[in-house]
């Protein structure tokens, strides 16, 4: 039987980090520089001042934060995304979702699917007593489900670590 399939396997090491003091402005810089760069994912870990993990960021939940929850259609759009500046000197460790679930380096496939898939983030985080070491890409959740799950007379997906 093949060893069994854990955060370490599929997590991506190359990250960003933001510090919770730093401004919204300043994590939107940051996720911006990552964007369209292969081997960096498009979230960046939110530190605390020890280096602790305090939360994720990715487009998606700044783009939340800055808004702000689903507004009346009749704002325009563009006019709420200027007004939304305002919030940009907001501290990230301020504006975090909290409760992100993380995964230890350790924990096995299944766990990592229980505790990251119901948030529909594109990553999970992994915390290493306390420390961020990686992020887990839902794409790389699914290809280890699909291989374990697909035999090969279904054409399953080969899982190279």
């Amino acid at each position: 039987m093949a060893e069994p399939v854990r955060a370490r396997d599929l997590m991506r090491t190359a990250f960003r980090t933001v510090r919770a003091t730093q401004t919204l402005g300043e994590a939107m810089r940051v996720l911006r520089e990552v964007q369209g760069v292969e081997e960096l994912p498009n979230a960046v870990m939110v530190v605390d001042d020890d280096g602790r993990f305090a939360g994720m960021l990715t487009a998606k939940l700044l783009i939340r934060m800055l808004v702000g929850p689903a507004q009346d259609a009749a704002h325009d759009g563009e006019e709420l995304l200027l007004q939304a500046r305002e919030r940009l000197v907001m501290s990230c460790g301020e504006a975090l979702v909290l409760d992100v679930p993380v995964v230890a380096p350790q924990d096995r496939l299944l766990t990592i699917v229980r505790r990251g898939l119901p948030t529909r983030l594109d990553f999970v985080p992994v915390v290493d007593e306390g420390r961020p070491v990686g992020l887990v890409p839902v794409t790389a959740i699914f290809q280890a489900a699909a291989a374990l799950a697909l035999t090969p007379e279904h054409e399953g997906i080969r899982f190279d670590r």
